[in-house]
């Protein structure tokens, strides 16, 4: 099954849609993340193949669908897809594969909307944990190049470390839209846990955490979408959803191929 309305041929295509149903062996709450790409592709048949705020026909929207992939060859036709001036939008899998899938070399920084700090030096004795994904990216990219938001829940030691290593993020309880204004990045890579969301939203990730955030999340992405270069979407467990969080999660595709579509039209 490919994402709904992603037909186009890879040639042709401005957005391309690759899946990496990875996670890791030893989850910190949930297991299922695996389950998320096809599960998301199968929800994203819910919506119409039109955008009533924006006028975009997604059946023109020029989506391919490349299919799933393993984290090496996932990484491969990312890099390729962003050299050939191509969108990827990339679907998890947990928030592990992030840090590896990340094109470095074409991106100015890295933006994380998530409930969790995730700068664990390891985790369970693995450093490639999924709490540990915003610390690999800090000591790819550094502490100028790297920002989350939506943080409540971080340990005494992720949050000493972060202090004197100068790792920014902000708390659910900081958020609004003039934070926007700290992103200066040109070429963003979006990575969305969506473990973000307020369980009431998405209570069908790995790791739900209380006092979180809402629909203002798709005000954030729809104004930083034009410097937008790749996004991924990671962390829904399908085992554990009702539905609420993988037809959120296909909404935020949706969403955001329409506002770059709009603007690249």
């Amino acid at each position: 099954m490919i994402f709904a309305d992603a037909t186009w041929q890879y040639k042709d295509a401005r957005f391309v849609i690759v899946g990496i149903p990875y996670e890791d062996k030893e989850m910190s709450f949930r297991k299922g993340t695996s389950k998320a790409p096809d599960y998301i592709r199968e929800l994203s048949y819910n919506y119409e193949s039109y955008d009533i705020f924006t006028g975009v026909d997604f059946t023109n929207a020029q989506m391919h669908d490349a299919g799933n992939f393993d984290l090496e060859n996932g990484r491969k036709i990312i890099k390729e897809a962003i050299k050939n001036g191509k969108i990827p939008v990339v679907i998890g899998g947990s928030h592990s594969i992030t840090p590896f899938i990340i094109p470095y070399d074409e991106i100015d920084g890295v933006v994380i909307l998530d409930a969790h700090a995730d700068f664990r030096k390891e985790y369970l004795g693995d450093e490639n944990s999924h709490a540990c994904t915003a610390r690999r990216i800090f000591e790819k990219i550094g502490k100028d190049g790297i920002t989350s938001f939506g943080i409540r829940s971080i340990s005494k030691e992720e949050k000493e470390d972060a202090e004197k290593l100068g790792f920014k993020y902000y708390t659910s309880k900081q958020f609004n839209l003039k934070l926007i204004e700290k992103i200066k990045y040109e070429k963003i890579y979006l990575s969305i846990d969506m473990d973000v969301f307020d369980p009431c939203y998405a209570s069908g990730v790995s790791n739900p955490e209380p006092f979180g955030l809402g629909y203002e999340i798709f005000n954030f992405i729809e104004k930083i979408a034009s410097r937008i270069v790749a996004i991924d979407i990671v962390e829904t467990c399908p085992p554990y959803d009702d539905g609420k969080t993988g037809l959120l999660a296909a909404k935020i595709i949706t969403s955001f191929v329409a506002w770059k579509s709009s603007m690249l039209i």
